[in-house]
């Protein structure tokens, strides 16, 4: 309870500093607010790993030439949906196949770039109760579809973005939905499960626009910067 109570205090002082809309704000006035944040973010990303680091923006014509972004330049690709990805690690494993399912864990840290605090997290160190997030996903004619998955194991499993938008921060979340932004990386990384020392899961980090984001994002028009990983779940 503790760390649940850690988590939902950051979500408070994220979600405080979002540009909410209220009754004299339109959707224009709000996406422009949004598109502005964007841009400075791109400029001098003021939060996570890449904090200082000016984004180097590349086309996706250019990304499809090798599907690489160059880590030491700081590349992103800008995806056709609106979400900046960058390919820290491609992973183990292999990649989802056309008629393929699969768990996936994701651990994950959260940052509002309106006002560039950290909103969520869940990769608590293993000392505490280990938090992360699985999902259900199906390839199916080229597009991903993602669930949560609610199976309880014998870890002690806790969905932390599910367990705020049900139990703890249910008035800033609402609706569980996964954040379709989470899901559009899995055409280009390989999900996988370590099977030896030299074995690595995948990395992204995504710059993840209000449209392609979850209930809060999407109805407060608020993009996410995130720094995530993917595991073939059992």
């Amino acid at each position: 309870m503790k760390k649940i109570r850690y988590i939902l205090s950051l979500a408070v002082v994220g979600i405080t500093m979002c540009a909410c809309s209220d009754d004299y704000e339109s959707y224009e006035e709000l996406r422009d607010y949004e598109n502005s944040r964007l841009s400075s973010f791109l400029d001098n990303p003021t939060c996570g790993e890449i904090k200082g680091k000016k984004i180097n923006v590349i086309s996706e014509k250019e990304f499809l030439k090798d599907t690489i972004t160059d880590v030491s330049k700081n590349e992103f690709v800008l995806l056709e949906n609106g979400v900046y990805m960058q390919i820290v690690r491609r992973g183990c494993g292999s990649i989802l196949k056309d008629g393929e399912s699969a768990t996936m864990i994701c651990r994950f840290k959260e940052y509002n770039i309106n006002g560039d605090s950290l909103q969520l997290y869940n990769d608590a160190p293993k000392t505490d109760q280990f938090y992360y997030d699985k999902i259900e996903v199906v390839r199916n004619s080229g597009k991903f579809i993602p669930s949560w998955s609610l199976k309880e194991d014998n870890t002690g499993y806790q969905s932390s973005m599910y367990s705020c938008y049900y139990k703890y921060c249910a008035q800033y979340y609402e609706t569980p939905t996964v954040p379709q932004g989470w899901v559009v990386p899995l055409s280009y990384i390989k999900l996988g499960r370590p099977e030896k020392e030299s074995d690595e899961i995948a990395k992204l980090r995504l710059v993840v626009p209000h449209e392609q984001g979850h209930n809060f994002a999407d109805r407060n028009v608020c993009a996410f910067y995130y720094e995530i990983t993917y595991e073939r779940g059992i």
